[in-house]
């Protein structure tokens, strides 16, 4: 009758690049966390070089978000509990093999926690090419994953893919680590914010002298990501739109800066934009700029071009509510208090703050079962098709898109829409790839 044979004694490389890869995920991961929380208080991170290599695009798109609001950590922490993890099962797979010369209690672990890694990877490499942007740091991440990878996979021997004595043990061991990780975690990661406090100028109402200063004392990074914005504006082509007609407005309808905008209810980039408008029509002229609100809710329930769910419906009725309450004197400041209560919104809630602006239970209830309420969401949805729309918020500047750069929109705003006005032509060349 034939013996297993004994697997062979682990190397010094081999220890070596367990420790040393799932150590070093854990350390970038938290520099990464770090850095996001700097990008939300409105820095710009040191990994951002230009519009392509970009890591705060990637980490500001909708799939980061929705990360985000789903698990309650970022991205970030996804990679402290998997790197932490990691560490953990390399300890105990060493400390058990050089006591009894058989690590086969921890090796089905480390290959379902190096495979499970391999698979997140590739899941972040597609999220990142729809961003249409590369993160270095996220470059790093995905070395050391493949890095430890390959030791957990080959180096310590055994089948690549555990047989199933070991396979449920092994996923067995890793759950049982990762679950108060990532509980110690949540904690932390619900001090993240989800968007980025808006970088507004401090200006004169209505002096646009004193912007121009504000431009001159800008950090470097800062005027290079507004020239960008304005190189961006400028190249971008309108979209013939006459068949959506305006159904709600603020401001001036013949202003020489008409901004629409597709938000989305629990969209934190949204809900800074809102927030950001504000403090641009607080200091330009008011005869410079309208705004026109548009809905585009990130759901497959009402958005066919949506492919997932929240399944609470929280994003479909925050935006035919909108819809249906276009008309009430009151809409656009009801509209941001719904913004400002984003974190904890839901249906009862947003139904308690339109009631307080006057509107009605049943007329609401009833509008936003109607057909024409349907009609005018898919116009909407129809309407941002025509930008190729990625995600929200998509802001429309004179019917061209513009990025939501705060120092960008302040000047067209106090410039009257001129992106050759004297105040942005202070902005060095863009930056080129």
């Amino acid at each position: 009758m034939s013996k297993p044979s004994t697997p062979p004694p682990l190397s010094g490389f081999t220890i070596g690049t367990l420790l040393a890869t799932s150590g070093g995920l854990v350390a970038l991961a938290i520099y990464q966390w770090l850095e996001l929380i700097e990008l939300r208080a409105g820095h710009t991170p040191a990994c951002s070089i230009n519009a392509t290599v970009n890591c705060a695009a990637v980490w500001d798109s909708p799939f980061s978000h929705r990360i985000h609001e789903f698990i309650g950590i970022p991205v970030a922490g996804l990679g402290v509990v998997w790197g932490a993890v990691a560490f953990t099962l390399s300890f105990m797979f060493i400390q058990r093999s050089r006591a009894t010369g058989d690590g086969s209690t921890f090796s089905g672990a480390l290959k379902v926690w190096a495979l499970l890694g391999l698979l997140s990877c590739v899941t972040f490499i597609t999220a990142s090419i729809q961003a249409k942007a590369v993160c270095l740091t996220c470059l790093g991440t995905y070395a050391l994953t493949f890095g430890f990878a390959i030791a957990a996979l080959k180096l310590i021997g055994g089948p690549v893919i555990p047989p199933s004595s070991d396979l449920l043990p092994g996923a067995g061991w890793a759950m049982v680590l990762a679950v108060p990780v990532y509980l110690g975690l949540l904690y932390p990661g619900s001090k993240t914010p989800t968007s980025t406090a808006p970088v507004v100028p401090v200006v004169d109402a209505h002096d646009p002298r004193d912007f121009g200063a504000i431009v001159d004392s800008m950090p470097e990074r800062e005027k290079l990501t507004a020239s960008w914005a304005r190189e961006q504006w400028k190249n971008s082509q309108p979209q013939d739109v006459s068949m959506f007609p305006v159904h709600a407005l603020k401001g001036n309808p013949d202003a020489p800066m008409k901004v629409v905008e597709f938000t989305d209810i629990l969209c934190g980039h949204c809900a800074q934009f809102v927030a950001l408008f504000h403090e641009i029509e607080s200091l330009a002229p008011a005869q410079n700029l309208s705004l026109e609100p548009r809905y585009y809710p990130l759901d497959k329930e009402c958005n066919p071009d949506i492919t997932g769910s929240a399944n609470n419906g929280v994003r479909c009725y925050g935006a035919r509510l909108q819809i249906c309450t276009e008309k009430n004197p009151k809409f656009f400041a009801m509209r941001s208090e719904l913004f400002e209560n984003q974190a904890k919104l839901d249906q009862g809630m947003m139904l308690s703050i339109a009631k307080r602006y006057g509107v009605d239970e049943n007329e609401l209830n009833a509008c936003m079962r109607s057909p024409e309420t349907a009609a005018r969401l898919a116009e909407d949805i129809a309407y941002a098709k025509k930008y190729a729309i990625e995600g929200t918020p998509l802001v429309l500047l004179n019917g061209k898109v513009a990025p939501p750069s705060p120092i960008f929109l302040m000047g067209m705003a106090m410039s009257g829409g001129n992106p050759d006005s004297p105040l942005l032509l202070k902005l060095p060349p863009p930056p080129r790839e």
